[in-house]
């Protein structure tokens, strides 16, 4: 059996490349810790110190998550709403101190015998807590949509509530600020990786790179519990190999792949009408350019919560409004960003920071004078979570946007999951038609085939 944050920590420096590291892991909970600072050399990871559950950053942002009326697991959501409000709310009982930080929230954390671990119990301790801030959870509204017959969030969620998720997001980036100083001077290393689920905080994660002296960065794709079991088998591979040794992950795609005659059989045996063109990069490119939005399905399957130009949906970045177009075509509450996916060797044209991004896991900020030129993809703080796209580790998606560049431009295409309202990311070429038929897209690209609708 391999520890919860041990695996974590395997799954993100085994993968990492470097030599040694600096690892701070931190999540709802693992066995009997929600924080860990390792250091990790060689092929070996040392636990040097871990905070106990009752400190949970997990547990503590998912309690904003519920009590502004989403789901626990909808921190994606309350991070994207977080630049509506002004952090008014300064969280003192998340106290920083010289070897880590202490919650104290004046109560003592009873284990809950009806669970399994201790969520519920945490985040109903964090409740009482918010109602001294905001005096009780809010309820977000769901409508039936008769253009598109879907069911979507309307977004009426009161001041207060934008005010709690920019005040949990301020909280959580300050708390990671000091967690890696701290780890930093642990360690005396500077490059730093990082795991858990609370390592899906893209802003946090851009805030890391400004605010600390971190050298490189490193995260694993899969940095939630997904990821865990990759984790467990490379640090049991150590266990069996003293001398094992591991390189650099380059791209995310370990997943399903479905070759062109499988396809071809699945359209053909549903009678499904399809075009084969010459290049279907470049006329995919063209459809984006007349403002078509486009289900796009490559080669072997992204691991991990983003999708990386296998499993996409695509949209042109130019017309603003393209971002709720997008969002409705998911089923997704209007206000949420969207992201791009940019040629790595332009990046530093777009962003304020040249950090070269494949997973799509670090929020930066867009330059001024770029803005305006790809709206869709700028949330209203003026940031954005791109995905640099390599010729050398995803051929076809780079030669997409490619194309794109050449017909406008503009090396950046919007990038989202493809996916429907609740659903996971389509695996398959049935998820995708499914998907397909019951949305707003316009075109599905599997692989060298085109489908329309009508």
């Amino acid at each position: 059996i391999v520890p919860h944050h041990l695996a974590h920590a395997a799954s993100t420096f085994f993968t990492s490349g470097f030599k040694e590291a600096t690892i701070l892991i931190a999540d709802g909970q693992g066995e009997n810790e929600s924080t860990t600072i390792a250091h990790g050399k060689g092929n070996k990871i040392s636990i040097l110190k871990s905070f106990p559950i009752k400190d949970s950053l997990g547990y503590f942002y998912e309690s904003i998550n519920k009590y502004i009326g989403f789901h626990y697991l909808d921190s994606g959501k309350t991070m994207g709403l977080a630049p509506y409000g002004k952090a008014n709310i300064a969280f003192h009982n998340i106290k920083a101190t010289n070897s880590g930080y202490v919650v104290d929230l004046k109560r003592e954390l009873q284990y809950d015998s009806l669970h399994l671990d201790e969520q519920e119990a945490l985040i109903a301790l964090w409740h009482e807590e918010l109602k001294k801030y905001v005096k009780s959870p809010n309820k977000v509204k769901y409508i039936f949509d008769k253009d598109n017959g879907r069911i979507k969030a309307q977004f009426d969620i009161s001041q207060s509530y934008k005010d709690l998720a920019a005040s949990a997001q301020a909280a959580l980036e300050k708390t990671l600020i000091h967690l890696v100083k701290v780890a930093i001077q642990m360690t005396g290393v500077k490059d730093v990786c990082l795991s858990g689920g609370v390592a899906l905080n893209c802003v946090a994660n851009g805030k890391l790179l400004k605010n600390t002296p971190i050298n490189n960065l490193f995260i694993f794709p899969s940095a939630n519990d997904a990821g865990v079991s990759a984790g467990a088998a490379l640090y049991a591979a150590v266990l069996y190999d003293k001398t094992a040794k591991f390189i650099k992950i380059s791209h995310p795609y370990f997943g399903p792949e479905y070759k062109n005659k499988e396809v071809k059989k699945i359209l053909k045996s549903r009678k499904i009408h399809y075009t084969k063109p010459k290049n279907v990069c470049k006329t995919a490119a063209k459809l984006l350019a007349e403002n078509k939005v486009i289900g796009w399905f490559q080669g072997k399957m992204e691991i991990g919560p983003r999708a990386l130009g296998n499993r996409s949906i695509l949209a042109s970045p130019l017309i603003k409004s393209n971002w709720e177009r997008v969002n409705i075509v998911k089923g997704r509450e209007l206000w949420r960003p969207l992201s791009p996916a940019i040629l790595d060797e332009h990046k530093e044209e777009y962003f304020e920071n040249d950090v070269y991004s494949p997973f799509m896991l670090t929020a930066l900020k867009v330059k001024n004078d770029k803005r305006t030129v790809v709206p869709a993809i700028v949330h209203v703080d003026g940031s954005s979570r791109p995905q640099t796209v390599s010729k050398n580790v995803n051929r076809k998606f780079w030669n997409l946007i490619s194309h794109f560049h050449k017909l406008t431009g503009v090396p950046v295409i919007l990038n989202t999951s493809f996916n429907g309202p609740g659903e996971p990311i389509v695996c398959s070429p049935q998820d995708a038609l499914q998907t397909f038929n019951n949305s707003g897209l316009d075109y599905l690209v599997i692989n060298d085939y085109l489908l329309s609708k009508g």
